[in-house]
């Protein structure tokens, strides 16, 4: 702002206002514009205009205000106070009859006629950008009084002493008229002029000059020109002295510019020139700092500084216990809201705890459909490979071990089991006393069934191997494999399981049952299943209860790769 000052104060304005008034004291036309008879009363042009160009200029060097043009919208901001802007533009009414009538440079009969007609444009001026700003925006806006009125000054300045009452009507009018043009203009361009300088100084400055020409009588002109070369002449002041005032501004400030930033920060702007320039702090700035900071941080542990006896105290003050309900509920809700998390916790750890136990019931499939209440759980499979597996001689061992003691036999051995299941993805079916019942292809099919269980046999086999008792005795397995058909299920409402029921469960029992300590029974289906990847050796025909003779064998292993044999005879 003291730049732009001393620029416009000690560069411009004398160099100017030289062309156009040089000599005005002695009545000695002698600026260059002057005696080609460009005529400019009181300064539309030597003055307003040079200060439109110089705020255009500062303003293209300085930019537009944060937040003014965002994505190619046009955001309004809106003045600080209005009353006191208005009061400030009507304070500017009485200045300007003295700056119009004080250009007389004499008390004499002109000077009252020439403040009439300042009075006059500046009303016009008034009512026009009124009614122009409602027809645009289809309301009367609150600063277009303000800015017409000072446009109708502006433009009646150049011509004040020359015109009559009904053309300084007019000359107002169109100065009123032009401001929301041009506002518009400049927010198509993005230039942000946030007090009017432009449409008020620079347009209303334009046409008052040219309208010396159009209106002026030419008797008080006394130039000796005709209209049109009155209008040249006009023309020609507008021209060379908007274009020197606006190159002269604009490449000192640019140059200015690189070396000393003329713009603050965007956080300063933000924050306010008075406390950032000045530190020029006020109750209301503070509060609205702090106000500020806990809207940022979300954070309203602390109250507001209250400054007492006055009314923004009085705000704060409100503003605090407004704060200190608002912190209680807070905390309230705080409480609740752990309260309702320790709960879910507790009944996810609960759903998560009933889930595993399900899980170890009944296969996922099938405890899916029985959460989402179906009624029937079933299923049908054409081929699945069934495993009974029995331990040789647990009844009579069991006679001579405490009940603590078989229980926990049997459990360490059927956890081995348990875990070559999920290796080999295979589904337990249930435990009958010492034997372990174990399908392959359930509940989701398996293409390779009997092969896992096959694998499955030769393990367990191994596992048993390995169990020892003080006295030297082992445990011994009998296992009998079958594969055919199935039906799946759950049954009942109490204690269910999952469980398989068909002929081809009564064949795998028969093949455990008539199988020998250490082998492995298998039925020819499963054999010809099995006859590529495992080795199997013939046992020959087994009568099975209920299905008579039935060629069955025995498996001893899984072949390696290079091992060539024959397939079982057809």
């Amino acid at each position: 702002y003291l730049m732009v000052t001393a620029l416009v104060s000690l560069v411009i304005y004398p160099v100017l206002g030289h062309w156009a008034w040089h000599g005005v004291y002695s009545g000695n036309d002698e600026g260059w514009l002057q005696v080609r008879g460009f005529v400019d009363f009181a300064g539309s042009t030597a003055v307003h205009s040079v200060g439109g160009w110089v705020a255009l200029a500062a303003l293209l060097v300085i930019g537009p205000r944060a937040g003014r043009f965002v994505n190619g919208e046009v955001r309004t901001i809106n003045p600080g106070n209005l009353p006191m802007a208005m009061l400030g533009g009507i304070i500017l009414w009485f200045g300007w009859i003295g700056f119009n009538g004080g250009s007389s440079l004499q008390m004499n009969s002109s000077v009252a006629p020439i403040v009439m007609k300042t009075l006059l444009a500046a009303g016009a001026g008034l009512v026009v950008s009124l009614l122009v700003g409602w027809s645009l925006h289809r309301y009367p806006e609150a600063t277009a009084p303000l800015n017409g009125s000072l446009a109708g000054l502006v433009a009646i300045t150049a011509g004040c002493h020359a015109v009559s009452a009904t053309e300084a009507l007019l000359i107002g009018g169109v100065g009123g008229a032009l401001v929301r043009p041009a506002e518009i203009l400049l927010e198509k361009a993005k230039i942000d002029d946030a007090v009017g300088a432009i449409p008020v100084h620079l347009m209303a400055g334009i046409w008052g000059t040219l309208a010396v020409a159009l209106f002026g009588d030419p008797r008080i002109l006394a130039t000796g020109l005709g209209f049109w070369e009155q209008l040249g002449v006009q023309t020609t002041g507008i021209l060379c002295i908007g274009l020197s005032a606006f190159l002269i501004t604009y490449l000192l400030l640019s140059g200015i510019n690189r070396i000393f930033p003329l713009r603050v920060t965007v956080e300063e702007e933000k924050e306010g020139l008075n406390i950032s320039e000045h530190r020029a702090r006020t109750d209301l700035v503070d509060l609205f700092l702090v106000m500020d900071h806990q809207k940022k941080t979300g954070d309203l542990s602390f109250d507001v500084p209250v400054e007492p006896f006055t009314e923004v105290g009085q705000i704060a003050e409100r503003y605090n216990e407004v704060l200190g309900r608002v912190r209680t509920i807070m905390e309230e809700n705080e409480q609740s809201r752990r309260s309702i998390e320790e709960a879910f916790e507790r009944i996810a750890l609960e759903q998560n705890r009933a889930e595993k136990l399900l899980l170890n019931i009944l296969p996922e499939p099938v405890a899916q459909e029985l959460k989402s209440q179906k009624k029937v759980i079933a299923q049908s499979a054409r081929e699945v490979t069934i495993l009974f597996a029995d331990i040789v001689g647990f009844t009579s061992l069991a006679e001579t071990r405490q009940p603590h003691q078989i229980i926990e036999i049997l459990n360490r051995v059927f956890s081995v089991f348990d875990r070559l299941t999920d290796v080999y993805r295979l589904e337990k079916i249930k435990t009958i006393g010492d034997a372990y019942m174990v399908v392959g292809g359930l509940p989701n099919y398996m293409q390779e069934h009997a092969t896992s269980v096959a694998r499955f046999a030769l393990d367990i086999m191994k596992e048993v191997r390995k169990f020892r008792f003080r006295d030297g005795k082992r445990l011994e397995l009998r296992v009998g494999m079958h594969t055919g058909p199935v039906v799946a299920g759950v049954i009942g409402e109490k204690k269910f399981i999952y469980d398989i029921w068909g002929d081809s469960v009564n064949v795998a029992s028969r093949l455990e049952s008539h199988s020998l300590p250490g082998k492995i029974h298998v039925s020819e289906q499963t054999a010809r299943l099995l006859e590529s990847d495992f080795e199997l050796e013939e046992r020959g025909t087994v009568e099975l209860k209920g299905r008579g003779n039935l060629l069955t064998y025995f498996l001893n292993g899984e072949r390696m790769q290079s091992d060539i044999s024959s397939p079982l005879p057809a």
